[in-house]
């Protein structure tokens, strides 16, 4: 499975978009590495220090739970709201 965000990053703030992909079972996520990072129409991918990758890993990471809670939590509310 693939997951994207918008996240800035370097001195200059820039922003880049990045493509996770993942994988998913009846025990959660597991897998989660970043695949591609785009700025302004290129990937990037090889540009970063290992600080810098962490951070982004780290950022993907947090984002995509916050991101997977919130579409269970919206198929929840659909399923009661369609009983």
């Amino acid at each position: 499975m693939k997951y994207e965000f918008d996240t800035t990053i370097g001195e200059g703030s820039v922003i880049v978009t990045v493509v996770m992909e993942y994988e998913r079972d009846e025990e959660g996520t597991y897998n989660e590495n970043i695949d591609e990072v785009w700025f302004e129409g290129r990937n990037v991918m090889g540009i970063f220090t290992d600080a810098q990758f962490k951070e982004l890993e780290m950022e993907g990471t947090m984002r995509l739970t916050s991101h997977l809670l919130a579409e269970a939590d919206h198929a929840k509310i659909m399923a009661y709201e369609n009983d």
